[in-house]
């Protein structure tokens, strides 16, 4: 993919400082939130930057003391107790908001196996993938996620594999989930009824 869709330029400028960070220190992440949206389905405003990150704790000090020598608010100290309490963590650079998310469950670990390299700006940074996305839109599915999800579908009609998502969410969900019934009526917008209703 060549030049991302993406919000503000200092959005991306914090995009780019924790890219080079996280390259640097080998670090596994992938973006996701809206700016990885913006990469995979369509452009919405975004102030914040959000990652699915795995660092080993022993690393963890050093990436975060990287972190803060590039210029993000960060409490070192603070930052480790709470990443290992809470399996999150939320931080500035600048005046935008950074947000991680461990992936604990599996299905997150599954989203950050699938995520891809992508070019943005002049870096190099891995981004989750469409269906890796829309997996995470459905599990937190709040209107703004839905509407993602319809942006995404939209801009890969015809190229999800939208079974890997089914069996992803079956794990967390199954069929009685309201959310599960909700996705496949935005998904039959796009890809038609399942197969199982088209017979």
């Amino acid at each position: 993919m060549s030049e991302p869709r993406i919000g503000a330029e200092h959005v991306l400028d914090a995009l780019d400082q924790l890219a080079e960070v996280f390259n640097e220190q080998r670090a596994e992440y992938a973006l996701i939130g809206g700016l990885g949206v913006a990469m995979r389905g369509t452009v919405r405003a975004t102030q914040d930057v959000d990652f699915l990150v795995q660092i080993p704790q022993l690393h963890l000090p050093g990436v975060l003391e990287a972190l803060a020598n590039a210029g993000c608010q960060i409490d070192i100290n603070e930052a480790i107790r709470v990443w290992s309490r809470d399996h999150l963590l939320n931080f500035s650079c600048g005046s935008v908001r950074v947000d991680w998310l461990k992936p604990v469950l599996p299905a997150f670990t599954h989203v950050l196996e699938r995520a891809r390299w992508e070019q943005i700006n002049s870096r190099a940074v891995r981004v989750a993938d469409a269906e890796g996305l829309l997996l995470l839109k459905l599990i937190a599915f709040r209107p703004r996620d839905q509407e993602d999800i319809k942006g995404i579908l939209a801009t890969n009609s015809g190229h999800l594999d939208l079974d890997w998502v089914r069996r992803e969410w079956s794990q967390l969900a199954g069929d009685s989930d309201s959310k599960t019934k909700q996705f496949e009526e935005l998904v039959s917008n796009y890809y038609g009824p399942p197969k199982s209703i088209q017979q």
